[in-house]
């Protein structure tokens, strides 16, 4: 007989501590009806799209078909009822509920297996009435919770390839149900049959085990495949795009929090709940104890044996372990992560009672007041759930206590959500920071800015850069909460948004955070840096470079905003330093507006390079003429100037002028009748050039006054309009006004001269070349007109 067929059950209660569980698990169901989050409905989204025939997809026909639910197999399960047209949310808390009851009573069931009734039924109820387990309702987490527990079970009962079954279940509704696979491999190891001798006794040891692989290895491949297929990978991106918030400090608590200061914060909060929360700890830590040495008793006495004695101690390893790995992981912590830890937990908490209970001259009384002790500090903390669930206002998001209560922020998410649906048309994209809710009311394209629909924005985020999604992507609509609305940025405010989005819709909600909302409208088309102006490297001090800038167009429009993006490339993390970025007039120094933002120097990774955008709203009265960009960290010593953008001069073309040809489709418009100049005095000549193929050379002009013979009796040479407008900026056709200030020689004789302009390179001093013409001199010049000078009196 072997060790697991000498466990035999007790006594007969099973079936009532069975219903007493399902009777509360019920009543609580009841209550929390209206318990909602906005992270399921990503998953709902999956389950909508699909049933309505757009297919296994978040957005239909995107770019970017990511993977972000965390649950395929439940978005495919809510599918069902989607297409029976059942309001999803409800069947999803429906099926949260029973999945509870459900691990409830595989844990009941534990404890009756190993012939402890009590304690089984204990732990049951502990982790039924846990009010962090109801903050999962309505996820996939538990009925996933179910599917393991109930794996645990099978296994213990000699049963692989049911467990195998369920554990591969688990693992389509979470991919971390691979911790669940690889425990219930372990403990379905027959260390039993090694009685044999030989080979065959390793391979009778592992024969349950392979079993239970091969078995959750088919549940799980057909569903593998499908999302290879669909999405290239069966693993969601969502473990990624969690990384990188996490990376930046975005988690579900508090700025920076990791998972187990998390878990820290949790326990704070049912305290400040009711003091009597204490006793959960304790009671835990007792069991912690009471199972360790247990453990290391069965383990002495039994060998391997004890894997198969010690109780609860599959549901205890898979909290350590889950616990561990997304400690070691860095994912962002959020409450409903912790909750595969509860089972274990309340198993460690059915232990200590147990022990203390048997410790005592009336066991029964003392164990019953101990579950006492234990159950009333989760009503209160269920009862708090209620409360806010039936209208009372949660703490602010500020306060540890709110960590532990319900999201208010679903029904106003659902109120802009079906707003959307009935006001924008069908291919509207729109942009939010929190997808579920509004997104699966509003049945349009949706970006997020925390990267989780667009994987590839994964680093950005990484780098706390939340802006440059919205800057990048400009949706047709945008729904934004009053604080906070990109995590760290709020650009409602500013001028540049504005030029872009106006108002449309407001939503209010008392009990919510983040109220007012705004739905705001696209009114212009959207503005993309995909311009690049400069390319090469510059030093910016303490080994960081500037290695590209790029404009969303070259010639500034004042009514319009100018996005400018700067590739920065890391070097020496100098922790958050603000980068600041300004055009500013070529040889004067005053600029368009300066654009400054925090970069977070200590999340680069080493040599990473990265683009930052920066919109500016010009100043209606710009100067016009050429702009460089200017980019310097706010408190260093280093500029960079690199790139050169301008505002239009906005010269219109004279009417019936006529243009003499340069060469590249230059031009240069001819007199159209003589000018007049004084002998010993200064002569402006303006000369209005023609734009035409975009030129790489700032070249300079010279404006020549020339006697009938072709000697030049006075001149003038600089860049036109003194450098402010460089012949890198011209457009083709764009018209330039170009004075040149010419001193005549007093002994020169009164009479016609000719004048004749041109472009050299000052560096080499080549000539631009000439296009043959009517008006081009023998040296490459052009003739435009004469001047006509004579002796004036003082």
């Amino acid at each position: 007989m072997t060790a697991t067929q000498t466990l035999k059950p007790r006594s007969r209660n099973l079936p009532l501590a069975l219903l007493a569980l399902i009777v509360v698990g019920l009543v609580l169901g009841l209550f929390t009806r209206s318990l909602r989050f906005d992270d399921p409905f990503i998953t709902y989204r999956f389950a909508d799209n699909l049933a309505r025939g757009l297919g296994f997809t978040f957005n239909p026909g995107a770019i970017e078909n990511a993977l972000i639910t965390t649950a395929p197999l439940y978005a495919l399960v809510l599918a069902l009822p989607a297409v029976l047209r059942l309001d999803i949310p409800a069947v999803s808390h429906a099926l949260g509920a029973g999945g509870l009851i459900a691990a409830a009573c595989a844990l009941c069931v534990m404890g009756w297996r190993r012939g402890q009734d009590s304690p089984g039924f204990i732990a049951g109820l502990v982790c039924l009435i846990s009010p962090l387990l109801w903050l999962t309702v309505g996820f996939e987490t538990p009925l996933f919770m179910a599917a393991a527990l109930w794996a645990f079970v099978c296994v213990d009962a000699r049963k692989p390839a049911l467990a195998g079954l369920l554990a591969g279940l688990g693992v389509g509704l979470r991919g971390d149900g691979a911790i669940v696979v690889g425990l219930c491999a372990l403990f379905a190891l027959d260390f039993d049959a090694r009685r044999e001798s030989g080979r065959r006794a390793l391979l009778a040891v592992i024969r349950p085990a392979v079993r239970l692989l091969a078995v959750a290895a088919l549940i799980y491949a057909p569903l593998a495949i499908f999302l290879i297929t669909q999405f290239g990978s069966p693993i969601p991106t969502t473990l990624q795009a969690k990384s990188a918030q996490a990376a930046s400090g975005l988690t579900g608590f508090y700025p920076g929090t990791t998972f187990p200061e998390g878990a820290l914060l949790l326990i704070q909060a049912y305290l400040q709940q009711s003091a009597l929360f204490i006793f959960i700890p304790i009671v835990a830590g007792l069991g912690a104890y009471r199972a360790a040495w247990l453990s290391v008793e069965s383990a002495r006495k039994q060998g391997w044996q004890w894997l198969h004695r010690a109780p609860f101690i599959m549901p205890i390893a898979w909290a350590a372990l889950h616990f561990a790995g997304y400690s070691v992981l860095g994912v962002a912590p959020y409450v409903w992560y912790y909750a595969p830890i509860v089972p274990g937990l309340a198993g460690l908490i059915a232990i200590g009672i147990d022990w203390v209970a048997s410790t005592t001259t009336h066991p029964r009384w003392t164990m019953q007041l101990l579950t006492t002790l234990a159950v009333i500090p989760l009503l209160i903390g269920n009862l708090n759930i209620i409360r806010v669930l039936q209208g009372a206002t949660p703490p602010d998001p500020a306060e540890v206590a709110s960590k532990a209560l319900p999201e208010t922020k679903v029904d106003i998410y659902e109120r802009v959500g079906r707003w959307l649906n009935t006001n924008t048309p069908p291919g509207a994209t729109i942009g939010m920071t929190e997808l579920g809710v509004m997104s699966y009311y509003a049945r349009r394209p949706a970006n997020d800015f925390l990267g989780l629909v667009q994987p590839s924005r994964s680093s950005a985020i990484r780098r706390g850069d939340f802006v440059g999604g919205l800057i990048r992507t400009q949706p047709d609509y945008l729904a934004l909460t009053n604080f906070n609305s990109l995590y760290d940025a709020n650009p409602q405010e500013d001028d540049w948004f504005r030029a872009i989005y106006t108002p449309v819709a407001t939503f209010t909600d008392v009990r919510f955070w983040g109220s007012p909302m705004t739905v705001w409208q696209r009114v212009a088309p959207p503005i993309t840096p995909a311009l690049t102006l400069d390319a090469s490297v510059h030093d910016l001090g303490q080994g960081w470079q500037v290695t590209g800038i790029a404009v969303s167009a070259r010639e500034v429009v004042t009514t319009t905003p100018l996005i400018v993006s700067v590739r920065l490339k890391a070097g020496e993390p100098m922790g958050n330093r603000e980068l600041r970025v300004q055009p500013i007039v070529v040889q004067r120094g005053d600029g368009l507006p300066v654009r400054s933002r925090v970069i977070h120097t200590d999340l680069f990774q080493t040599g990473e390079e990265a683009w930052y955008d920066f919109p500016i709203m010009p100043y209606p009265d710009a100067r016009k003429g050429a702009y460089d960009i200017s980019v310097r960290w706010l408190d260093g010593d280093r500029e960079v100037i690199a790139g050169r953008i301008k505002v239009p001069l906005g010269e219109v073309p004279a009417k019936h002028a006529q243009v003499a040809p340069l060469s590249g489709g230059l031009g240069i418009e001819l007199l159209r009748q003589p000018i007049e100049g004084c002998i010993g005095a200064t002569a402006t000549v303006t000369i209005y050039w023609r734009g035409g193929q975009a030129l790489t050379t700032d070249y300079s002009a010279f404006v020549h006054l020339r006697d009938a013979a072709g000697n030049v009796i006075a001149q003038h040479d600089g860049q036109p309009r003194n450098g402010s407008y460089p012949t890198s900026v011209w457009s083709p056709g764009e018209v330039i006004p170009d004075g040149h200030a010419i001193t005549i020689p007093a002994g020169i004789v009164p009479g016609a001269y000719a004048v004749v302009v041109g472009l050299y390179d000052p560096h080499t001093g080549a000539r631009l070349p000439v296009d043959e013409s009517p008006t081009r001199t023998p040296d490459g010049g052009v003739r435009i007109g004469e001047i006509a000078l004579r002796r004036c009196s003082r």
